[in-house]
């Protein structure tokens, strides 16, 4: 789980920077690096969920630094610098759906969901990040999570 660091953006935008970037032999990346963006009404609707040509396609992701992480792992930002300021309310309710659907649908235990400060140098999704309201501590709790 990500923050963009930008205060507003999109799948549209983010895909732009993306392309500009290239991974660690040279080669440009493909687009956006997530599975999904979750907007926060400055760019894309609030609490929209959009999934990304990744998901749409089942390729691996590009986000992680690190490369077991993009190859087994599932993508996931939140538009918005956490750093500064909290995520929306409906954001926060996005990414709980969404992790909880995920984690059902695909029987992702609870403790292999992570913030990409877990697996790297990064404060990223920073402290303003709600992660025990978005993240359920205890597998048990998935479905319950999914109903809030």
């Amino acid at each position: 789980l990500h923050h963009s660091a930008t205060m507003e953006g999109s799948v549209e935008s983010i895909d732009a920077v993306h392309r500009e970037r290239k991974d660690a032999a040279g080669k440009p990346w493909l687009g956006i690096g997530y599975h999904f963006v979750i907007g926060n009404g400055r760019g894309m609707a609030d609490g929209l969920v959009e999934h990304t040509f990744r998901w749409r396609e089942q390729l691996q992701g590009a986000h992680a630094g690190s490369r077991e992480y993009n190859e087994k792992g599932i993508g996931i930002c939140v538009l918005g610098d956490f750093r500064n300021a909290e995520p929306t309310p409906r954001q926060t309710a996005a990414a709980r759906q969404l992790i909880a659907r995920l984690s059902q649908r695909y029987q992702i235990d609870p403790r292999r969901i992570v913030r990409h400060s877990d697996n790297r140098a990064s404060q990223c999704p920073c402290d303003r990040f709600p992660w025990e309201a978005v993240v359920p501590a205890d597998p048990l709790t998935l479905k319950e999570f999914d109903r809030l």
